[in-house]
């Protein structure tokens, strides 16, 4: 039977340094800074949105492992990372620049526009345990079993294993990965 690897998250996500590379590439076009002001305005929301979600990813990615995990011994199935080679330094490029993005986020919003931006430090406790969690794994190169998947000790172990799932079910159908933050207490 087994268990798919990805419960349905990847169609709600994107790869963060792509999408942020590329606004801002589209920001510089302009020589002007009262345009770059303005490109930076219109982009800010889509920016916070993209950068929210990615940490929502990380946490649902824990999230999933935490249920599959419970469910005894299960073929992973889908795993496009298994049989690959680990390199650490790859694996958690991505999360690095996440967590480096949000003091970026910090500076930019206060140069472009006049504003404080601040970002929920729940964000970089979920980056800080993804980090471990894909390092543990060494990027789920071996990972074939549910019982090879390897928790942080730092994750709590829920009681309500069926809350987890169900409220995956639901942010996989709507797309709102945020809502995964409703499930941030049950285990961090």
């Amino acid at each position: 039977m087994g268990i798919n690897f990805d419960p349905g998250y990847a169609q709600h996500t994107t790869i963060l340094s792509l999408n942020i590379e590329s606004i801002y590439a589209s920001i510089s076009r302009f020589k002007n800074l009262n345009q770059r002001k303005m490109q930076f305005k219109m982009y800010y929301p889509k920016i916070k949105r993209i950068a929210d979600n990615n940490v929502a990813f990380c946490l649902g990615c824990i999230l999933w492992a935490v249920y599959i995990k419970s469910l005894g011994n299960e073929e992973i199935l889908n795993n496009p990372c298994f049989g690959d080679v680990y390199n650490e330094e790859e694996t958690i490029e991505e999360i690095i620049y996440s967590k480096n993005y949000f003091e970026q986020l910090k500076k930019d919003a206060k140069y472009y526009l006049g504003e404080e931006y601040t970002y929920d430090e729940k964000f970089i406790k979920v980056l800080d345990v993804y980090q471990e969690f894909l390092t543990l794994n060494e990027s789920f190169v071996k990972t074939k079993t549910t019982e090879d998947l390897k928790l942080p000790t730092s994750i709590k172990q829920p009681k309500d294993l069926n809350k987890i799932k169900n409220k995956i079910d639901e942010v996989v159908k709507d797309g709102n990965l945020m809502n995964l933050f409703e499930l941030y207490e049950t285990i961090l």
